[in-house]
């Protein structure tokens, strides 16, 4: 009870995001003296080049341990090379992978599902691991891979991707996000089991230089774990 997660996703490094905004959310992640720190996937955006720059700009992350799992744009990019940017920065990466966190005295379980987009995940490799009679926090990029994630025994998985739509004019981008079989945009969800799934809209940009209308504004997440 009262466990803090920082979450930070789809930051997208180059051209598009500016350092001083990735430098900015990397500063609100610290300030708020998370008891862990995640990352959710997309951390670059199509070029080889932005891998040292997400070295680089992500650099500083201040928790016991930062674990993070990989998005799309990073195997579209070169994943190998985005997975040892992180490490390199004392980070974690999770590829279909379960690493319990002692936090607080209690153990929690961490279970980092590979993108599932670009098909790298491996539900059965990610949870072999998973302890039972723990809570189970779960990262994968995307989220509509939450309610197969959820029939696992999960307690809140974490995603990011959509950028809560990042151009978000009513009546048409939630449309045109189901047609895409995008179902979750941003916020919490309640899942078919007892979990929960909280997707966050990001801090980086894609496509565009901007962000618009409600729930697309950049952030980092902050949450709170209660005892049930």
């Amino acid at each position: 009870d009262g466990v803090r997660i920082a979450q930070l996703s789809d930051i997208h490094v180059g051209n598009l995001t500016p350092r001083s905004h990735i430098r900015a959310a990397i500063d609100a992640a610290n300030a708020a003296t998370p008891d862990l720190i995640v990352l959710t996937g997309d951390y670059v955006c199509w070029r080889r080049s932005e891998v040292e720059l997400a070295h680089d700009q992500l650099g500083g992350l201040k928790a016991p341990r930062v674990l993070a799992v990989l998005g799309n744009h990073d195997y579209f990019t070169w994943g190998a090379g985005v997975a040892s940017a992180l490490e390199r920065n004392g980070y974690e990466v999770l590829r279909n992978q379960t690493t319990v966190a002692h936090v607080r005295g209690a153990p929690l379980a961490m279970v980092g599902v590979d993108d599932p987009i670009t098909r790298h995940d491996d539900l059965d490799a990610a949870f072999a691991g998973a302890p039972t009679g723990v809570s189970r926090v779960v990262l994968c990029h995307a989220p509509d891979r939450a309610p197969a994630i959820a029939r696992r025994g999960v307690d809140l998985v974490l995603s990011g991707h959509t950028h809560g739509g990042q151009i978000f004019v009513k009546g048409i981008t939630d449309r045109l996000m189901k047609r895409a079989g995008l179902n979750f945009r941003r916020g919490m969800y309640d899942l078919d089991t007892r979990g929960k799934l909280y997707v966050t809209p990001g801090v980086g940009f894609s496509g565009v230089t901007r962000r618009a209308g409600e729930g697309t504004h950049a952030e980092v997440a902050v949450l709170t774990l209660r005892a049930a």
